[in-house]
């Protein structure tokens, strides 16, 4: 088959989970024989050319940079960017969208005519230009279906010179123009129940077009040695993945202040990953008080493993995440890993945790630092959960064989 996979972002420009999960079923597809090739959008400035090819794990990759005047457009109508991607496309047999953030809000309406279409919803952004549908400060909660005065306030600051009349057109305009797009498509792929049942709240999907193709971790990783912990030393928390708010990092840090000095003092906080906004490392440091944290430096999704292992023994991962995550590749890979693994309530991680770690509430730290508290008075309930990680986890090689089938037969065979 020939494949056009079409994205928001890709790496080496940008690599979030949405964009590992793209790159990780792309080269599976080209190993299984399949042509694929990436068309992405990108947040580096135009300086002239408009498409930016490269080739990325032996996978042709055509960035399209915007030029001024393309970004903030709650409709997404770039015609220029629209007749870019319809070239690119080409003859492919089937397009499937992965996201269209950076591209153009009419894609899945243009090529349905004339070719399958399967889109992938990866979050909330069809529902929110924001992605995650977390309000700022001072805005108390989203807003129900329909409902749009606390989102024309959520985004005033990003374009303060349009009034709030136009922008709340806009939001109208946005609504009826994504749900029209998912319509259109001939599949619709979400990674967890979950993530389906809170997209049904904000759109209308046909459950017969409707599958759940969880997308598993990129690679099968190396299991790890993970050392049993009796209360002896300190125990060794990790975090994985890119730090911000909305992963609730800084919910995690004050989780350990809240513990008395003699119990902080019995945990060190491992962070492998990046700060997403500058400064962010800082305010961590100041929200843990004199926890102990060591800050080991990034990671790649073909490094993971390798990096979890320089870093040295771990006893328990951690994922606070206050977003409302699709699927959460974070807890898999540190699973993979052979550690046990803590999530918040809020998303897809909460289907999976099983045994091997424990659910706790988002936005927290009192519930966090209970719980941290229990296990350094009793290591045993720790060592249940180690015992219970699973000795295999689901990658793209699944997912890819269940895409397959659906290509398949939307093509007819």
């Amino acid at each position: 088959m020939k494949i056009a996979l079409l994205t928001q972002h890709f790496a080496p420009d940008f690599e979030g989970g949405t964009e590992a999960v793209v790159r990780a079923q792309a080269r599976e597809l080209v190993a299984r024989g399949h042509e694929v090739w990436v068309i992405s959008g990108t947040d580096v400035s135009h300086s002239g050319a408009d498409v930016w090819p490269e080739e990325v794990d032996g996978v042709r990759v055509f960035f399209l940079p915007r030029r001024p005047g393309e970004y903030m457009d709650l409709a997404l109508d770039r015609p220029r960017v629209q007749a870019l991607v319809e070239r690119l496309v080409g003859e492919s047999d089937v397009v499937h969208v992965h996201h269209w953030a950076t591209l153009t809000g009419s894609l899945v309406r243009h090529f349905s005519p004339s070719r399958p279409v399967v889109v992938t919803l990866h979050d909330y952004f069809l529902t929110c230009p924001r992605y995650f549908r977390l309000p700022p400060k001072h805005i108390e909660r989203c807003p129900e279906r329909g409902a749009f005065d606390p989102c024309v306030s959520c985004v005033q600051d990003e374009v303060p010179t349009v009034l709030p009349e136009h922008i709340a057109k806009g939001f109208v305009l946005r609504e009826r123009a994504n749900q029209a797009e998912l319509n259109a498509a001939d599949a619709v792929i979400v990674p967890s129940r979950t993530h389906a049942a809170g997209l049904r709240r904000f759109l209308d999907i046909d459950e017969s077009k409707l599958f759940c193709v969880p997308h598993g971790i990129n690679r099968a990783l190396t299991r790890l040695d993970v050392p049993e912990w009796r209360g002896e030393g300190r125990l060794r928390v990790l975090f994985l993945g890119h730090r911000s708010e909305v992963k609730g990092v800084h919910d995690f840090a004050a989780a350990l202040a809240e513990l008395p000095p003699d119990k902080r003092e019995r945990i060190e906080w491992i962070l492998l990953g990046d700060e997403m906004a500058a400064d962010f490392d800082r305010q961590l440091i100041q929200l843990a008080g004199d926890a102990r944290i060591c800050f080991v430096g990034n990671y790649t999704t073909d490094t993971v493993d390798e990096r979890i292992a320089e870093v040295g023994a771990a006893h328990l991962g951690v994922f606070p995440s206050r977003a409302f995550e699709s699927y959460g590749l974070v807890p898999d890979e540190l699973w993979a890993c052979g550690l046990p693994v803590w999530v918040s309530d809020r998303g897809a991680p909460k289907e999976r945790i099983g045994a091997a770690g424990r659910v706790l509430p988002a936005a927290d730290p009192r519930a966090w630092a209970s719980a941290l508290a229990e296990v350094l008075e009793d290591p045993d309930r720790l060592e249940r959960e180690r015992r219970s990680v699973p000795e295999r986890a689901r990658t793209c090689v699944e997912a890819v064989l269940e895409l397959e089938e659906i290509y398949g037969s939307l093509l007819g065979g």
